[in-house]
C-alpha cells in the first residue's frame, strides 16, 4: 500500500468530540462604542414572562447554608453561557431538576473563591487587628490620640474598601473562566486574565462599582422586609450580574479578545 492510498483511509479519532469548543463571538445588541448598558441589566430580569416565579424559587434554595454561594455562581453562568450561545428564550429558568448541574458548575467558582480567601484572610486580619490595637494605644496616649484615630480609622476603612474593590476586579475574569470553562486548568490562565484586564479594566471597574452600590441598596431594602427579602435581593442581583458579565464578555470578544473554551452542550451534565 502506497503512502497516497493510506492517506485516504478514514480516521476514526477525528470523529471524537473535543473536550472543549470555541463558540463564535455573539453579536452585541448595541455598538461597542456605547459601552455597558447598566440599567438594561435590571430590565433584563423582567423580560421573562415567569420572572417572579423564577426569583421566588431561586430565593428558596438560597436558604441552604454554605452551598448557596455555589448555587448562585452555577445558575449565574448558566445564564451567561445561554446568552453567549444565543439559545432560544430570554434566559433559562431556575429548575429544581437541574440542581446538581448548577452545583457542579458553581463548584469551580467556589474553588477560586477559596484560593482568594486563603490570601485575603491574613491581609484583612492585619488591617483590622492593627487598626484596633493602634486605636486603643492612641486613645490612651492623650488628646492627640483621639485626633489620630479620627483621621486614621476612616483612612483604614477607605483602604479596605478599595482593596476589596480591586480584589473583585482582579478575580472577576477568573470567575468568568471558571464558570464558563468548568475546568480548573483552563481557569488558571494568567495570560488570558492579563489580556482581559488590559482591554476591559475600566468597564470591569465601573461594573464592580455598580454591582456593589446596587447590592447595598437591594440588601437594605431586603433587610427592611423582615430580612427575608435579603435572599430575594441576592437572587435578583445574581440575575443582574449574569447580564452584566455577559455584556463584559461580549464586549471583550468584540475588541478581539480570546474566547473561553466551553464544554460541548451534549457533554454538560
Amino acid at each position: 500500500m502506497t503512502a497516497d492510498s493510506s492517506s485516504t483511509l478514514p480516521r476514526v479519532e477525528q470523529a471524537q468530540l473535543p473536550p472543549a469548543e470555541i463558540v463564535a463571538p455573539p453579536k452585541l445588541g448595541y455598538s461597542a462604542a456605547q459601552g455597558i448598558q447598566y440599567l438594561e441589566s435590571f430590565r433584563y430580569v423582567f423580560t421573562h414572562p415567569e420572572w417572579l416565579k423564577n426569583v421566588l424559587v431561586f430565593t428558596v434554595f438560597l436558604f441552604i447554608p454554605v452551598f448557596n454561594a455555589v448555587l448562585i455562581h452555577g445558575y449565574l453562568y448558566e445564564i451567561v453561557e445561554h446568552r453567549h450561545r444565543r439559545l432560544a428564550g430570554p434566559y433559562p429558568l431556575f429548575e429544581i431538576r437541574q440542581f446538581a448541574r448548577y452545583m457542579t458548575r458553581g463548584i469551580w467558582c467556589f474553588f477560586v473563591a477559596n484560593i482568594v480567601q486563603v490570601i485575603l484572610i491574613p491581609i484583612i486580619q492585619v488591617l483590622v487587628q492593627g487598626s484596633t490595637f493602634g486605636s486603643v494605644f492612641a486613645l490612651r496616649s492623650g488628646d492627640w490620640g483621639a485626633v489620630a484615630v479620627a483621621i486614621v480609622v476612616p483612612l483604614v476603612i477607605i483602604g479596605v474598601v478599595l482593596f476589596l474593590l480591586a480584589l473583585q476586579i482582579l478575580t472577576l475574569p477568573f470567575f468568568m473562566r471558571a464558570g464558563l470553562s468548568q475546568d480548573f486548568r483552563l481557569t488558571m490562565n494568567v495570560r488570558w486574565v492579563g489580556n482581559y484586564l488590559k482591554a476591559m479594566w475600566l468597564e470591569t471597574t465601573l461594573v464592580s462599582l455598580f454591582v456593589f452600590l446596587s447590592s447595598l441598596t437591594a440588601m437594605f431594602i431586603g433587610c427592611m422586609m423582615a430580612c427575608v427579602g435579603l435572599f430575594a435581593a441576592l437572587a435578583l442581583m445574581a440575575l443582574v450580574q449574569a447580564h452584566l458579565q455577559c455584556q463584559l464578555y461580549a464586549l471583550y470578544l468584540a475588541r478581539g479578545g480570546e474566547p473561553i473554551p466551553l464544554r460541548p452542550l451534549g457533554c454538560q451534565q
